[in-house]
């Protein structure tokens, strides 16, 4: 089964210094490296890497005010952090939490035969979250990488992780990824990876 990376929102507005909505803060260095490491594997397997971000319409008020004014279209907050390592791939944009709001995505992945995602980035408990379930309603096989997304706080982003560890999902470390073909088919009920409520 073909799978591809998707690195959902790694952008100034969440990573920057004077970040609007910011990421927790001792979450993102070890998510950039989680999330950099993956990219170097995933181009060492030949799997596509694919580069999501946020551009939200200047025209979105509302939406815009609950957001904090982030990654609106053409901004500062809109590029990608530069400590994202960045490589020959795919990027789409969306100005919706679920990835697939741009129907680009899903004719890219058609058009390549590919079925599986692994999934990264922020915020878990927002456009993590809605892109997984858009895929599953897509019937993707869908894999988290639990170390490599990041939440506004860790009670938040592990919330997030225990609910998606209840769905039809696989949830593994950024050291299991690419490793272990243990994950690919079987039970994935046997596959989850425990959540640590603690952080």
């Amino acid at each position: 089964m073909k799978k591809a990376l998707l690195v959902l929102d790694i952008q100034q507005d969440y990573f920057s210094e004077h970040a609007r909505m910011p990421v927790a803060k001792q979450q993102i260095v070890p998510l950039l490296k989680c999330i950099n490491d993956l990219i170097e594997k995933a181009i060492g397997l030949d799997v596509p890497v694919i580069y999501i971000r946020n551009e939200f319409e200047w025209t979105q008020l509302f939406s815009n005010l609950l957001r904090k004014f982030t990654a609106l279209k053409g901004s500062k907050g809109a590029e990608y952090d530069k400590r994202l390592l960045q490589v020959e791939g795919v990027s789409f944009s969306k100005n919706k939490a679920d990835a697939f709001s741009n129907p680009h995505l899903a004719t890219y992945l058609s058009n390549n035969d590919i079925h599986e995602l692994i999934v990264t980035g922020v915020f878990s408990e927002g456009c993590v979250s809605a892109t997984v379930n858009g895929a599953l309603s897509r019937n993707f096989t869908v894999t988290v990488v639990e170390d490599a997304v990041a939440g506004a706080t860790d009670n938040s982003r592990n919330m997030a992780l225990s609910k998606l560890a209840t769905q039809d999902v696989l949830i593994y470390t950024s050291q299991q990824i690419f490793e272990s073909k243990s994950h690919e088919g079987g039970n994935r009920n046997d596959h989850f990876a425990k959540i640590n409520p603690a952080g």
